[in-house]
């Protein structure tokens, strides 16, 4: 029996490993021959008592079509690599997304039955309410007789497995009320709440807690259910909600038309990239791309305690000494959507986690301002001790004099400048050379002066805080400043200050580091990036780099738009890559990965993406891969450009030159029924008839002349339509008299020949119109013309040609029974198709008004600039 679906070697983190053998000297052989056998030996024994246990995965989605459940998989096998069996672990999945109905339920049990009967699990996970309830409505044996362990189950436990079953788990808990309770208190002006949510099997469930939850709060705000839409419609629906409004979602695999989307991959990304209000979710997988947060459920916490249980289990504890537990959940927010809404952090529930926090100016100089205040407060000390030691202490005059000396070496060379300015009346006391340095001022021009009278601070505002916190707190630590010079630049100064009592007196005791060479290489290299962001933009490639080692895989906004995603959408990992790229290409593309992590060579190639709206683009990438000195792959760098609309032109090209192909054979097809089926068998009669008069020659001279009468009519008649024919194929009046004259003959040679009525009408068409346009319109002429005869189910038909300032155009229309354009076209309708690619040689476009029972009106148009002069007549 065929393996069912098993674990492969993840690429990403690079930890292939490759185990080298070493060639033994031959004077040794015999003694190593002896230990290796000795050894064999061992492990075979060994190996032998590391007894195997059978472990089935049953899910609900799949790991593929779920990143969440891709999540539970994962916890759920690293949890069994305690168990002390060697674990042979299969997975299955209902696939509920794609199929949702009964009878594939009983075609997949089916399936498990026939896999499983002669292979019987030692141990059942089911990862859903619904494979939990697959199981209970089972009756085959083998799964009755096996433990079962579930998690990541909403709602209650199924009747069926109350009894006769052993069973225990985890059962999931969604607090949409919570959510909706921290909602308010971020937004407390709330007055409408949007759910939204799809129609797929699996999204039911969550809808129905939902509902649930919010019944009580029905009545004090305005609730909407988006859950029957198509995505399109949802998502114009989102882009136009009023002010006040929350949002929150329950989950969509599958929309009103029944398109299938991956929940937390694409329809999240979707619905919080287009809502114009916060989006709150139900659990930490689709904490994601914009997203506010919530309380949320962690599922892959619940696998890791289902795992818990199922080695318990394993170890031969009975599922039903083991107590049902409830899954833990936790107020999770993401610091970029609190920011981009507005919403205060601290208005979060106590003991919020607040992930993607943006590192503050302190956070990334950090280090460099712990050692610069660690210098600050060993100088404070020091400078605290010689103060308090000249106030408080009688020295000899040598010695105060050495005091003194250090405390002024110590103060004024420190690399940093020294403030010592009272509160009372806010004027600087003394301060250091590193201050003057820093400011222009000298000590003279200082002390004795406030702030204010120097103009330090430029910003006053600032300087108000300052003060404030000062005094209520006693110290102020790294504080950002802008002050000014005496010559009036602006400089960034990072202060730190403590309040002193000197001599009864209220001081600031500040120290300030200039930061603003910092600042401005910050800013050159944020600019820096910024240039290079809209150099990648305006050239539309995309970058990114992968460390193979740890997983995290690092996209630009370029990027992440090129693959449909919203700023911030990418998952930052392989597997979230790979989910984007298309079925029919994965193979190919990580064939392409293997590769380059093996040989380290620059690699290229091209592949098709899916976004998340279902539209298919292709991509072309190049990437390099970085080795360390051991030969193992670090990283991964690369770019991506999108190459839809090449491969959208080098198909269309394709397509242009096999619909001239099918338009050239069926010209000649065309030709050679004509000639075969028309002129050559009224030849053949022609030549029949003129034999039987050799043979039998009339009585009279009378009847002689009617019979050549006759001969000579037919004759003419083939000969025009001979001519009819010659003209289709080529228009010597076109060539010679120009358009307008090719036209009318046409029309009424066309008129003559089918018994229907054609006016034709003409204004300001220029004398000389170039051959390829003249051509161009009037093969649309005869093409329209003759279909209009053909099928319009009218005789009266008008064609109009006007020359207008910058252009030609031409209308054919008819009063007949109409049809369907688009229709038209996919039932292969070459004729509409060749008229508009003619039209497109030219620059011209080509346009068709047509409805079922309203007529037709074929219009083109052609860009032409020529000789003001026109034809009177024609």
């Amino acid at each position: 029996m065929a393996k069912p679906k098993s674990w492969r070697i993840d690429k990403k983190h690079g930890q292939e490993r490759v185990m080298k053998q070493r060639e033994c000297s031959p004077s040794v052989s015999t003694v190593l021959t002896l230990h290796c056998f000795v050894l064999i030996i061992i492990l075979s024994a060994g190996a032998q008592l590391k007894q195997t246990r059978r472990v089935l995965i049953i899910n609900d989605l799949g790991i593929v079509s779920s990143p969440g459940f891709a999540e539970i998989d994962q916890a759920i096998f690293s949890g069994l690599q305690n168990s002390p069996y060697q674990i042979e672990l299969y997975q299955e999945s209902l696939q509920l997304t794609f199929f949702p109905d009964e009878a594939s339920r009983r075609s997949f049990r089916g399936s498990l039955i026939r896999k499983y009967s002669e292979r019987k699990p030692d141990l059942i996970i089911a990862a859903g309410s619904e494979s939990l309830k697959f199981i209970a409505e089972s009756h085959e044996r083998f799964i009755r007789e096996t433990p079962i362990i579930f998690c990541t189950v909403l709602g209650d436990i199924p009747d069926q497995l109350k009894s006769g079953l052993h069973v225990t788990g985890v059962l999931g808990r969604l607090q949409p009320e919570e959510t909706f309770k921290a909602a308010l208190h971020l937004l407390p002006g709330t007055k409408h709440v949007v759910v939204v949510g799809g129609m797929g099997k699996f999204d039911e469930g969550w809808e129905r807690v939902a509902k649930r939850a919010f019944r009580d709060y029905e009545s004090k705000f305005d609730f909407t259910y988006l859950t029957e839409l198509t995505m399109s419609v949802l998502l114009e629906r989102l882009r136009h909600l009023p002010s006040n409004t929350i949002v929150y979602h329950t989950a969509i695999t599958q929309d009103a038309a029944g398109a299938r989307f991956i929940d937390s991959a694409q329809s999240v990304p979707l619905v919080a990239s287009a809502a114009n209000a916060p989006v709150f979710v139900m659990d930490d997988v689709d904490l994601r791309a914009g997203t506010v947060g919530g309380a949320l459920v962690n599922w892959a916490d619940d696998a890791r305690v289902a795992a818990n249980m199922a080695v318990q289990v394993l170890d031969g504890k009975r599922p039903e000494d083991i107590p049902i537990v409830m899954s833990n959940n936790a107020y999770v927010f993401d610091w970029r959507a609190l920011t981009r809404w507005g919403l205060k952090e601290s208005n979060l529930p106590p003991g919020s986690i607040v992930l993607n926090r943006q590192p503050t100016f302190w956070e990334a100089y950090k280090e460099y301002v712990i050692a610069t205040i660690l210098v600050l407060l060993a100088q404070t000390v020091a400078i605290f001790a010689l103060l308090r030691q000249r106030a408080k202490t009688r020295k000899t005059q040598a010695e105060l004099r050495k005091s003194e000396e250090k405390f002024s070496k110590a103060f004024q060379r420190s690399p940093l400048a020294f403030t010592l300015a009272s509160l009372v009346n806010y004027r600087f006391v003394e301060v250091n050379d590193t201050f003057e340095r820093y400011t222009g001022w000298n000590r003279e021009e200082i002390v004795g002066r406030t702030p204010l009278e120097i103009q330090f601070w430029v910003n006053t505002n600032q300087r108000s805080t300052f003060i404030e916190q000062l005094r209520a707190q006693g110290s102020v630590r790294s504080m950002e400043i802008l002050f000014r010079r005496k010559d009036g630049q602006m400089r960034t100064g990072l202060v730190s200050s403590e309040l002193i009592d000197l001599n009864g007196e209220p001081c600031a005791l500040s120290l300030i580091a200039d930061v603003t060479e910092a600042k401005q290489a910050e800013k050159a290299r944020h600019d820096s990036e910024e240039r290079l962001r809209l150099a990648q933009h305006a050239a539309r490639i995309g970058t990114f780099e992968w460390n193979i080692r740890t997983g995290v895989n690092t996209w630009t906004q370029e990027l992440e738009a090129m693959y449909g995603l919203p700023r911030g959408g990418f998952g930052g990992t392989q597997t979230a890559f790979e989910n984007l790229v298309h079925p029919d290409d994965l193979a190919g593309v990580i064939d392409l990965v293997d590769v380059s992590l093996k040989t380290g060579q620059p690699t290229e190639g091209e592949w098709r993406i899916v976004w998340p709206d279902g539209s298919v683009h292709w991509i072309a990438a190049r990437w390099q891969v970085f080795m360390d000195e051991a030969g193992e792959p670090l990283r991964m760098v690369g770019i991506n450009i999108d190459v839809t609309q090449r491969k959208l032109a080098e198909e269309s090209l394709a397509n242009i030159g096999r619909r001239l192909i099918e338009a050239h054979e069926e010209e000649r097809t065309w030709i050679a029924r004509e000639l075969h089926d028309d002129i050559n068998q009224r030849m053949a009669l022609l030549a029949i008839e003129l034999d039987r008069w050799n043979q039998q020659l009339p009585d009279s001279a009378v009847e002689f002349h009617d019979h050549i009468h006759h001969a000579s009519q037919r004759l003419s008649e083939i000969a025009k339509d001979i001519q009819a024919l010659s003209h289709r194929l080529h228009s010597s009046k076109l060539e010679y008299l120009g358009l307008v004259v090719a036209a009318k003959s046409f029309c009424k040679e066309l008129s003559e020949q089918q018994k229907v009525e054609i006016d034709f009408s003409h204004t300001d068409i220029p004398q000389s119109v170039p051959k390829e346009i003249s051509l161009c319109l009037f093969r649309v002429l005869q093409e329209t013309l003759q279909n209009a005869v053909k099928h319009s189910g009218v005789r009266h038909f008008k064609v109009g040609l006007c020359g207008t300032e910058g252009e030609i155009q031409l209308t054919v229309s008819d009063l007949g029974v109409g049809f369907d354009p688009q229709e038209a076209i996919n039932r292969r309708g070459l004729g509409l198709v060749s008229m508009r690619e003619r039209l497109q040689l030219v620059n011209g476009e080509f346009s068709v008004k047509s409805q079922p029972g309203g007529g037709t009106t074929i219009h083109a148009r052609v860009p032409f600039t020529g000789p003001d002069s026109r034809l009177a007549a024609g």
